[in-house]
């Protein structure tokens, strides 16, 4: 009978140790993305309903603002109209303020249209690395536990050490 000479387990157990860690990190990684994915939603969606509270309160500056300048373009000193330069800016200025808003918030919509379709791409790639790490690297450890389990059993019964 010939017999097999087993001398590095300690390195299969190192690798095996190994695989676990690098299963156990991946999935966290994975984990930590589906949370950055959900928060960067909601930020979004918190960032639209800023927006549209940003919107209302720029349509009220430009109202007043409006409201203002026409008060100032009906008082007369005399025969002179009164100056308006000071209520043309401020107007300009919530005008400026609310297509601002507007653009931000136009730009929030635009991202959560596109927001499903990069997060489907995105799980499209994911999805068999997380197969790979939830099925095929538990079988290969348990595949390499099993065989060093053997490969012990077998060192035992030739009287091996190492």
């Amino acid at each position: 009978m010939s017999t097999a000479q087993v001398y590095e387990l300690q390195r299969l157990a190192e690798f095996q140790a190994s695989v676990q860690t690098f299963t156990e990190k991946a999935k966290d990684a994975m984990s930590a993305n589906a949370m950055a994915i959900r928060r960067a939603q909601d930020w979004l969606e918190t960032q639209l309903d800023c927006w549209k509270g940003e919107i209302r309160r720029a349509e009220e500056e430009v109202n007043v603002a409006k409201n203002e300048l026409a008060r100032r373009r009906m008082m007369r000193i005399g025969d002179n109209q009164v100056d308006t330069t000071e209520q043309e800016k401020i107007l300009r200025r919530a005008k400026a303020r609310l297509d601002f808003a507007e653009e931000k918030r136009d730009n929030c919509k635009t991202w959560l249209r596109k927001f499903p379709d990069a997060v489907e791409e995105y799980d499209g790639q994911a999805k068999p690395f997380q197969d790979m790490l939830d099925l095929d690297m538990v079988k290969m450890v348990d595949f390499l536990r099993q065989k060093l389990a053997a490969l012990e059993a077998y060192r035992q019964l030739s009287g091996g050490s190492s």
